[in-house]
């Protein structure tokens, strides 16, 4: 387990990301003390953020970030009020789980989300190898989860064949 000291730099968590098979880059955050970004690969590879937040600088949050494809927001303003609302639900029904936390942008149920966060929280007392790649498992899921909900329920008529998302990824920025 890590100690405060240990998160003052990325080097362990970024040492870590190294042992996982990831590749990260340092980006700068105002609101970070530092910021790695980093993919997990797959048929749609998702974008991640390990931070340390100035405001709880003995934590590492793990944050995804993702924004609807216009083709679904498109879908979704053909919806009824039934449905919409249904999808609002789904979504947070998809969302809520333990060791993950989510924020939807968004107006419910009138328009599609527009941007969705999802977050987890490690603080250094309980932070290990295994357990930061158990909450790096965690959010993709939640992330996956959140993807088939939007192309589950709003089709994409222009999916690409190659097995892609029509969703696009984002940093923390």
């Amino acid at each position: 387990m890590l100690n405060k000291s240990d998160l003052t730099t990325p080097d362990v968590i970024e040492g870590w990301l190294h042992d996982l098979g990831l590749t990260c880059t340092r980006r700068t955050d105002a609101a970070s003390n530092w910021s790695l970004e980093f993919s997990i690969a797959g048929p749609s590879p998702l974008v991640l953020s390990a931070v340390n937040p100035k405001s709880v600088a003995r934590a590492v949050m793990l944050v995804c970030a993702m924004t609807a494809a216009p083709e679904h927001i498109e879908k979704f303003k053909t919806l009824d009020d039934g449905a919409r609302r249904k999808f609002w639900q789904g979504m947070r029904d998809t969302l809520n789980r333990e060791y993950v936390e989510f924020q939807i942008d968004g107006t419910p149920p009138s328009e599609c989300p527009k941007m969705l966060r999802i977050t987890a929280i490690r603080f250094d007392d309980g932070l290990t190898l295994d357990s930061f790649a158990r909450t790096i498992s965690s959010v993709c899921k939640a992330a996956a989860s959140a993807v088939a909900q939007f192309t589950d329920n709003l089709e994409n008529p222009n999916a690409p064949t190659s097995g892609e998302f029509a969703f696009k990824k984002v940093g923390t920025q």
